[in-house]
């Protein structure tokens, strides 16, 4: 089964203003051995406004993307501007086959179990999707792991990738949700956590998550190009943890092959 990062972000620019384009999202997970991508609009414009995109360009990703058999689409879609913007988001995910929405509360500002995500999620279940959303910590309360619960309570058939599990201080709360939730899967995304040595981390929570829930449940990204080699870092970081060939196997792809049916 191929290796599998559910999270890489089709930016402008990257490393205080290079370009960015799909060659070299794919130069950076290759690096990292990594083989298919799940990959998402970019959230803010290019350098050196970087303006936050309120509903980033999912179509841009479907052009950039088409025919390659190594990346996968996934719709970043606002729910906070409305029912016709929803629709509008999944028309596009479904003319170029994306394979399911992710949600931003934190850069959209709404509550992550607002109703208003109830139809995207709705959608989601209907094509047999994944979800992948934002989480954070105690700072950012619209989208704690608690309130993501809540999602995943509503729509227990919908398999939900939990981004950054949590982190900084919201991990624990994180795996009890997971513990609670079987739909609730762990995302690795971490480097941000740790800016002060981004590429020696060692994150805890990754592997208490692993003791917790089992591997089967915990799923890794990279959140690219965060870093210019976030990919290599990331994998790299959860190699340090020392959890075992068939965990690894697992986390590194063959969940996220069954989540998304690659094979």
């Amino acid at each position: 089964m191929p290796t599998v990062d559910f999270e890489a972000y089709l930016n402008f620019d990257y490393d205080g203003g290079k370009p960015f384009d799909v060659e070299t999202l794919l130069r950076m997970e290759d690096e990292a051995g990594i083989e298919v991508a799940v990959v998402m609009p970019a959230n803010n414009g290019p350098a050196p406004e970087r303006s936050l995109n309120v509903q980033p360009d999912n179509e841009r990703v479907g052009k950039a993307i088409k025919g390659n058999k190594r990346l996968i689409g996934c719709a970043t879609i606002n729910p906070a501007l409305g029912i016709d913007n929803i629709k509008k988001q999944y028309a596009i995910a479904d003319e170029y086959g994306f394979k399911g929405p992710k949600l931003m509360a934190v850069l959209h500002r709404y509550n992550i179990d607002d109703e208003i995500v109830d139809p995207v999620m709705a959608m989601c279940r209907e094509r047999g999707q994944v979800a992948s959303i934002h989480s954070g910590g105690t700072g950012n309360d619209c989208v704690h792991p608690n309130r993501i619960a809540n999602v995943a309570a509503r729509f227990p058939e919908v398999p939900i990738i939990v981004d950054h599990m949590g982190y900084p201080d919201a991990t624990e709360d994180a795996i009890r949700a997971a513990e609670e939730h079987p739909n609730l899967y762990l995302g690795t995304t971490i480097l941000r956590f740790f800016r002060e040595d981004p590429a020696n981390c060692v994150p805890q929570a990754v592997a208490e998550a692993v003791r917790r829930v089992g591997p089967e449940r915990v799923v890794w990204g990279s959140n690219l190009p965060e870093y210019p080699h976030s990919a290599l870092w990331c994998r790299r970081a959860i190699e340090r943890l020392k959890l075992g060939a068939d965990a690894e196997r697992l986390i590194f792809g063959e969940n996220l092959t069954q989540l998304y049916k690659l094979a």
